[in-house]
């Protein structure tokens, strides 16, 4: 489903309608993130990626139907993965056992993906 969604006027998709869309996406579709370009600068809010929030059952549990992004972490393209226990924005104290799992594709520099292929498995002496 390519289709762009109907926005309400603040830019909200409708519950009923996400739900719909959601139905419609066939099983195992392909991911195909695009890459956060090398040094890249600001923001990456409007980046492709993923961000769990919850128990560590529960982000282990979604992280284990994402493997395929797993695929990324290779010579071109680097997973970037930022978890942590969750704080509590008006105290600033932590929420034991509460995290939160940022996930991106970041696009390697040409050293870096040099270096992860001449120390690839399949590279080896």
């Amino acid at each position: 489903m390519s289709r762009k969604p109907r926005l309400t006027r603040s830019g909200a998709i409708r519950k009923a309608d996400a739900l719909r869309r959601w139905q419609a996406l066939p099983a195992h579709r392909a991911m195909k993130p695009r890459p956060i370009p090398y040094k890249h600068k600001g923001s990456t809010i409007d980046e492709d990626g993923i961000r769990i929030t919850g128990t560590l059952d529960f982000i282990e549990a979604v992280q284990s139907h994402l493997k395929a992004l797993l695929a990324f972490e290779g010579i071109g393209t680097r997973l970037g993965v930022a978890f942590s226990e969750i704080t509590d924005r008006e105290t600033g104290a932590r929420i034991t056992d509460r995290y939160r799992c940022s996930i991106q594709v970041h696009q390697r520099g040409g050293e870096a993906a040099l270096y992860h292929y001449a120390h690839a498995p399949n590279n080896a002496d």
